[in-house]
């Protein structure tokens, strides 16, 4: 019921390096309290970086997630772990490395220089699937769209779904998926999620792992929510 996860979750980084800190059940309200009640920064031997939070996103279901970025450039060459102190006694910042089965902590080592450069965006996203599965728990539904957006680094989809119906907006950034950007949840958690409207607006900005943003000026993608009758089985 908690659980704290970090992008990117290690390896380069550039000297501008951002990062985003999402917050799962219980661990959203640790996610809310980043440089309230737990202070977050990078550290590197015997210096602390402070982390700044430039942007909050309350996902639709079970999910949180802030934007944060050091409050100087980073040394190249350096190595540097993400702390977060005075963590609940339930609260864990650590990762599983999938080789050697172990938890570690978050480390990165800079190996970029500063990066200025925007993601490119070739044409506009379309709608590919429509995904929908009944669990236990409750259902498991996406909107799949291409992604046209390439970059040297990670890349993440600033979100905005628009409810027809009700006027409201939830925004979010999403990890693509190899090409595709899902729009949705799974059984227990998602960014997005879909009530009685039946009609929504979908629109995308490109970000790179340093915070250069391309945003897609194209109108918004209008698009029905999954239902077991008009989508696909998830694979």
């Amino acid at each position: 019921m908690s659980g704290i996860s970090i992008f990117p979750q290690s390896g380069s980084i550039s000297k501008n390096q951002n990062f985003v800190i999402e917050g799962y059940s219980m661990s959203q309200q640790t996610v809310l309290g980043l440089n309230k009640k737990h202070s977050i920064y990078l550290k590197s031997g015997n210096k602390k970086i402070k982390l700044i939070v430039t942007e909050l996103c309350i996902g639709q279901y079970n999910l949180t997630q802030v934007i944060v970025k050091p409050d100087e450039l980073l040394e190249m060459g350096k190595e540097y772990t993400i702390i977060i102190d005075s963590l609940p006694k339930f609260e864990r910042l650590h990762q599983i490395n999938t080789l050697t089965k172990k938890y570690e902590p978050f480390k990165y080592t800079v190996k970029t220089d500063v990066d200025t450069q925007s993601p490119k965006v070739n044409g506009n996203p379309f709608e590919l699937k429509k995904t929908f599965a009944q669990y236990g728990c409750g259902p498991s539904m996406y909107i799949v769209f291409s992604n046209p957006a390439k970059d040297q680094s990670p890349l993440l989809v600033k979100t905005s779904v628009k409810n027809l119906l009700t006027g409201h907006t939830a925004t979010y950034y999403l990890l693509p998926n190899d090409e595709q950007i899902k729009v949705g949840h799974d059984m227990c958690s998602g960014a997005f999620d879909f009530d009685e409207s039946e009609l929504y607006e979908v629109s995308f900005s490109f970000m790179d792992s340093s915070g250069n943003i391309t945003k897609w000026d194209g109108p918004g993608i209008r698009f029905s929510k999954p239902t077991i009758a008009n989508s696909q089985k998830e694979e």
